[in-house]
C-alpha cells in the first residue's frame, strides 16, 4: 500500500522559446494563468524564471511569491531574448536549485522547460554529466517537466526525455502555441511523492551513493568563544556554543545534536538549522553519542516551536526583492562551434550552386 503526499512547490520556469518562431506576447498570458492557478491552490508556492540573453542565462536570485516579479522580468527583456541553450540552462537551473535547497526545507522543486524547435538541443556528449547532476538532486525531490512546441529531431527529443524520465517528470509535445495554455493548466497540479503508507519516516531517504554530495553541501557550525545564550535551551555559557554560519544563531552543540534526530535530511548527522533552515553537519559519532544518551543534553527540544517555513520565506522576501542574475553559459563554446559549422556548410552549398550554374 502507498501513500501520496503533496508539498509546497518552487517552480523554475525555463523560457526556451526562440524569438523568430514564437512571440513572447502569445504566451505571456498562459504563463501568468499557470502561476495564478498554482497559487490559488497553494499560496506558499513560489516561482522563478530563467531565459537566455546575448550575455548568457539570466534568472532571479531567489524564488518569489509575487508573480509580478516574473512577468516584469519577462516584459523587460522581451526584445533581448536570444536562442536558448538547453544543456546550459538545465545545468545553471539545477545548480541554482541546489543552493536554494541548502537553505530551505519542506519544498518540492520543479524545472518547467518550455521550448521549441529553434533552441540548441542537448549534445549527446553532455548527457552523462547532466544525468549525474540530476541523479544527485532528484531525492530533494526535484522534477523536470518539458513542453516542446513543434517537432524535434530524434536525438534532441531522446536526450531531453532521458533527463525528464530520470527525474520522474513529464515530457509533452504540442504542435502549436494554441495548445500551450491547456497543457500548462494540466501541469499546474502539484507533484505527488509516493511512500509506503506504513512508513513513519518524515525525513527523505537519500541513497548511499548520493550521501557524500549532501554531506559536502552542508556547512559546519562555527565555534563561539564568548558568552552567549543558546537559542534552544536559553541558557547562557561560553562552552560548547556554536553558531550557524548563515544566520549566526548561537546554540549549544549538544542541543543541535539532539535537534538533528528529528530534523536531519535523511543523513543522521546532516540537519537543518532551526532558525534559517540552512543545512549543517556535526561529527557523526558525536551525534550518535548524544542521541543514545552517552553525552547528556542541556535542554529538551520539544520546548522549542519550529518556525513556519512559509512565514520565514515571506519575511525574507519583504527584506529584499529578487534581483536578476547574469550567469555564464557553461556550454557556450559548443554552441558557437555549432553556429560556425552551419556557416561553413552554408558557404559550401553556395559555392556548389555557383559551379553548377557555370557548367550550364
Amino acid at each position: 500500500m502507498e501513500l501520496k503526499i503533496t508539498k509546497s512547490e518552487d517552480t523554475l520556469i525555463f523560457y526556451g522559446l526562440t524569438p523568430d518562431l514564437t512571440k513572447i506576447k502569445s504566451i505571456y498570458n498562459s504563463i501568468s494563468e499557470y502561476m495564478e492557478k498554482k497559487q490559488s491552490k497553494d499560496p506558499s508556492d513560489r516561482f522563478n524564471l530563467i531565459l537566455f540573453l546575448p550575455d548568457g542565462p539570466n534568472y532571479l536570485d531567489h524564488f518569489t511569491f509575487d508573480t509580478n516579479n516574473i512577468l516584469s522580468m519577462l516584459k523587460s527583456v522581451e526584445n533581448e531574448i536570444s536562442t536558448a541553450n538547453i544543456a546550459g540552462g538545465v545545468f545553471v537551473a539545477t545548480t541554482f536549485v541546489i543552493e536554494v535547497y541548502k537553505r530551505i526545507s519542506e519544498k518540492i522543486f520543479r524545472l518547467l522547460i518550455i521550448v521549441d524547435d529553434g533552441a540548441y538541443p542537448i549534445p549527446t556528449h553532455y548527457l552523462p554529466a547532466l544525468e549525474e547532476l540530476i541523479k544527485k538532486v532528484k531525492d530533494m525531490p526535484f522534477f523536470i517537466d518539458v513542453i516542446h512546441i513543434g517537432h524535434p529531431e530524434y536525438e534532441a527529443r531522446n536526450n531531453l526525455t532521458q533527463l525528464v524520465n530520470l527525474s520522474k517528470g513529464d515530457y509533452h509535445e504540442i504542435s502549436d502555441i494554441s495548445e500551450l495554455n491547456p497543457m500548462l493548466m494540466e501541469l499546474s497540479y502539484k507533484k505527488k511523492i509516493i511512500k509506503p503508507a506504513f512508513s513513519k519516516q518524515e525525513t527523505p531517504l537519500i541513497s548511499k551513493e548520493n550521501q557524500p554530495f549532501y554531506i559536502n553541501l552542508a556547512d559546519e557550525p562555527e565555534r563561539v568563544t564568548s558568552i552567549a545564550t543558546c537559542s534552544i535551551c536559553f541558557q547562557q555559557g561560553d562552552e560548547g556554543i556554536v553558531k550557524c554560519p548563515s544566520c549566526h544563531t548561537d546554540v549549544h552543540e549538544v542541543c543541535w545534536a539532539q535537534w538533528a534526530e528529528t530534523s536531519n535530511i535523511g543523513i543522521p548527522h546532516v540537519y537543518r538549522c532551526h532558525n534559517c533552515f540552512n543545512i549543517l553537519k556535526l561529527d557523526k559519532n558525536y551525534i550518535m553519542d548524544v542521541q543514545t544518551g552517552r553525552i547528556p543534553t542541556i535542554a529538551e527540544l520539544n520546548k522549542m516551536k519550529k518556525k513556519d517555513v512559509t512565514d520565514y520565506l515571506r519575511e525574507i522576501e519583504t527584506q529584499s526583492k529578487p534581483q536578476v542574475v547574469h550567469a555564464e553559459d557553461p556550454f557556450a563554446a559548443d554552441i558557437r562551434a555549432m553556429i560556425d559549422a552551419k556557416r561553413v556548410e552554408s558557404k559550401g552549398s553556395k559555392k556548389k550552386k555557383k559551379k553548377k550554374k557555370k557548367k550550364k
